[in-house]
């Protein structure tokens, strides 16, 4: 068993500080580099599903490699590449290579097809795809419509139902081992270092407010999503991260697996989260600190209690929300519940820790350092402790928060208003300076753990021919998460049913923003200005919500 005085000289060497990097130092190739040095035969990663382990040294080799794969077909300086790929080390490998070449990552959220994968791949200017063969016939389906791709580098990991993609005008295919065994086992020395406030990662948002928004981090933001996590919450280089969220988040791929970095800590990577297998693996895997998105701790507390389920590792859970029963939580399972606050549309910003008092349990936290916070009205003017505005933010260095939307001027303009990013949520702070969540301003649908745009929705709804107009919105569940409404007005004569819309739904977006709840209306209620009162339709609908078409009651079963 580790002592307390064992713990305490690990916090102290380990630790990472205000001053352990300088900005001008964070990026990925120099992290890496640092931790190959010092602690080469360290295991930084271990995958779950196959057991592949992966040390601090092996990871900087092999990403070198894939560097020098990726550099010889094209990738180059400022390029960007999509990631349609699930969890994997090479999903990891791909990604640190890219940083490494000093081009650009646009993870694309693995469930997306159709229009809305299209708009991804396009409206983020990708040259070049990496895809799970799994996830092959998706990208098949949109090739055509991608003028700028170039090239398409598939990834075979095993898996059933894995499949290729066939060329289409001048887009080569490639197989990602073949490519990485045919390059040089050398350093990979770019012709331009890549510097701190390079371009890294293109992140895309949710769409509250129309289509989703492409936020650009550099390599010293992504980087201080780990480093200020650390920081606040007192990760070390003994932990290890369970990250089960997918890492086409930030929070898997920056604010877990990045801090993880950052520390010289270690990964395991499950491909998903899954009740079942949860804790088993937590056990197994010794982990120290894991996130929680949505209604994961839901799932979790819903299941029967155990005697042993304070039997495992962790003393740290980052719990967004922070649930009512959070403090039932610690005790059951033997841990310490945390919050971390961020947007990917700028960064992350509050930390409730380990340290803060327990009758504060439910607040997001106190800002981070280098970080300010404000509640604000309408009107931009600060309110005082206890009563409701908007949350806006603002770094005191610079680098540390996103760029900007990806050829959006207008929106990264309005975002940053009077030189305070607003962030369209409402909150306020009490008396000893504790932030609370209070609801969203924005058009945004939260379902476990996804953040959904119901414009988005609305989009692709009425793209359907028997569709004359349509209204998405949230509606509440008991597990304190909220499922996908829409209101539709059908043209006359079309016939149009919640089958055909549900099925259309399913082949142009990503599963989880499928319609659960479906009505249909002669007539939207609006305003003077013809806006849909949206607000009208959701208190109508949750009042009678037996009423109404239920997907799931239907026995619908979505594909994945």
């Amino acid at each position: 068993m580790t002592t307390p005085a064992a713990i305490a000289a690990d916090m102290e060497l380990n630790a990472v500080t205000a001053d352990t990097y300088a900005l001008a130092e964070l990026t990925f190739p120099k992290v890496l580099a640092r931790f190959a040095e010092r602690t080469p035969d360290k295991v930084f990663l271990t995958e779950t599903a196959t057991g592949r382990r992966f040390t601090y040294g092996e990871l900087d080799a092999w990403t070198d490699r894939v560097a020098h794969a990726l550099h010889g077909i094209g990738v180059a300086r400022g390029g960007h590449t999509g990631l349609l790929m699930g969890n994997s080390p090479e999903h990891l490998a791909v990604f640190l290579a890219i940083a490494k070449i000093g081009a650009v990552s646009v993870p694309v959220n693995t469930a997306a097809r159709g229009e809305l994968l299209r708009y991804y791949l396009g409206q983020s200017d990708c040259e070049t795809v990496v895809v799970d063969a799994s996830l092959a016939s998706r990208l098949q389906d949109v090739l055509a419509e991608l003028p700028l791709l170039k090239r398409v580098i598939v990834v075979r990991t095993g898996d059933d139902g894995e499949g290729t993609v066939d060329p289409v005008g001048t887009i080569a295919v490639a197989d990602f081992h073949a490519l990485v065994e045919r390059a040089p086992e050398a350093p990979f020395v770019p012709p331009v270092a890549p510097r701190f406030c390079d371009l890294v990662l293109i992140a895309y948002t949710s769409g509250t407010t129309g289509p989703s928004k492409g936020s650009m981090l550099s390599q010293a933001a992504a980087l201080t999503y780990g480093t200020s996590a650390a920081e606040a919450q007192g990760y070390r280089a003994s932990d290890i991260f369970y990250v089960c969220l997918p890492l086409f988040h930030n929070n898997a791929l920056l604010a877990a697996t990045g801090a993880a970095l950052v520390c010289g800590a270690s990964v395991v990577m499950s491909r998903r989260f899954s009740v079942s297998k949860f804790w088993g693996e937590i056990r197994e895997s010794k982990a120290t600190i894991t996130n929680f998105l949505g209604a994961m701790s839901s799932f979790l507390w819903s299941q029967p209690p155990s005697p042993a389920d304070a039997d495992n590792c962790l003393r740290l859970v980052s719990m967004a929300p922070t649930p009512k029963y959070a403090a039932e939580f610690e005790k059951r399972f033997g841990l310490c519940a945390m919050n971390n606050y961020g947007l990917s549309d700028y960064g992350m910003v509050t930390s409730f820790t380990q340290w803060d008092a327990r009758s504060k349990l439910g607040s997001i936290g106190r800002p981070r350092r280098g970080v300010q916070v404000r509640i604000v009205d309408d009107d931009d003017l600060e309110l005082p402790p206890g009563e409701v505005g908007e949350m806006v933010l603002r770094f005191d260095e610079p680098w540390r928060g996103t760029m900007g939307y990806y050829k959006m001027p207008e929106a990264t303009l309005n975002s940053r208003r009077n030189l305070w990013f607003h962030t369209g949520d409402r909150g306020m702070s009490d008396a000893d300076g504790y932030l609370y969540f209070v609801d969203r301003k924005k058009d945004c649908i939260r379902r476990r753990g996804e953040n959904i745009s119901a414009f988005e929705v609305e989009q692709i709804i009425a793209t359907h021919p028997g569709v004359a107009d349509a209204a998405v919105f949230p509606v509440a569940t008991a597990a304190n998460d909220e499922e996908v409404a829409a209101v539709v007005v059908a043209k006359p004569g079309s016939g149009l049913d919640a089958l055909q819309l549900v099925e259309h739904c399913q082949r142009n977006m990503a599963y989880f923003m499928v319609p659960r709840y479906i009505q249909f209306r002669d007539a939207m209620p609006t305003t003077m200005s013809q806006k849909v009162e949206k607000f009208k339709l959701r208190q109508e609908l949750e009042a009678g919500l037996s009423q109404a078409w239920d997907r799931e009651a239907a026995g619908v079963v979505l594909a994945r």
